[in-house]
This record gives structure tokens, sequence and C-alpha cells, in this order.
């Protein structure tokens, strides 16, 4: 054999070789991994609009019967389980925000309320209920009764984190 023959045979099997993997790339060859293999689940794509009905046919599959989805429930936020609560100290007042709620959104609240929602939280991977921060304003009075009212509400010590940096 020539050496043209040879370099024709293994340029035809690299054009080769190249097509398949191009046709793979860009699923251009039928029948070559359309179907799923073992260990794998069919997926399917249809996705059932919330707001469609279903129909559903009886054993006899003679009689439909129509089928209306439940509608969902929209939980407001105070029924939704709080995990963490974040207090906030300014001057003498308290501000509490849930993880729920945007980041700096904190709203006024009673020393009653936060007690209140303190007992409801179900804490972090933590263990964390409460995270207490303080503003540069913040006076001492407020903290010290803070702590001793989650203190008599059953709350521990290791549920509350108590930040030690002011925040802005």
């Amino acid at each position: 054999m020539t050496k043209r023959p040879k370099r024709l045979m293994y340029a035809g099997g690299g054009v080769l070789i190249l097509g398949i993997i191009l046709g793979q790339f860009f699923g251009l060859t039928p029948g070559i991994n359309t179907d799923s293999g073992p260990g794998e689940c069919e997926k399917t794509t249809e996705s059932v609009d919330e707001n469609q009905s279903i129909l559903a046919s009886s054993e006899s599959d003679i009689v439909p019967i129509l089928i209306e989805p439940e509608p969902k429930k929209d939980k407001s936020q105070s029924e939704l389980p709080l995990k963490v609560l974040d207090i906030l100290i300014e001057d003498r007042s308290y501000l509490i925000k849930s993880a729920a709620q945007p980041q700096k959104q904190y709203r006024p609240a009673e020393i009653a309320e936060i007690i209140r929602l303190a007992k409801q939280t179900t804490g972090d991977e933590d263990g964390i209920h409460i995270r207490v921060y303080r503003k540069g304003s913040a006076r001492v009075t407020p903290e010290s009764q803070l702590k001793d009212e989650l203190k008599k509400a059953g709350l521990s010590t290791q549920m509350i984190d108590w930040k030690t940096h002011l925040v802005d």
C-alpha cells in the first residue's frame, strides 16, 4: 500500500469521528443517545397550569369527571412560621424585623409584642431564635429591660444572639 490511500483512509476516519462528535453536540445524530439510560428517570416537560382544570376519567372511561384543583391559600406574614426575630434597640425604643421582611425594614414594637413573637420563633440552624442589634444612640435601660423580660419568658441565653457591634 502506498502512503496516499492510507492518508485518505485516516483523514476519512477523522472526518467521520469529527462528524459524529459535532452531531452529538448539535443533536444532529438521530438514534444515538436519545433514550434514557439505566438509573435515569424520564422527566416530562409538560407542566400543568395551576388555573387549568384537570380532566380525569372514571374506571369505565365513559363518563369523564371534571376536577378543579384546590386554590392555594396565601398565608399572611403573621401565619408564616418565624425562624429568627431581629430586634434593633434605638435610643429608648425597640424596632423588630422578621427574616421574611426586606433587609432594612424595621417596625416599632412594644416589649409585650416582642415577647409574644420571640416565643413563636423556631430558630435557625444554630439554635438562634433572637438577634439583638444596637444603634449608637441605644440606651442601657431598654437593653437590660429586654434581657430581663426575655429571661422571664423562658428564653435561654443560647437562644439569643447579642451583637456587640453597633449598627448604623
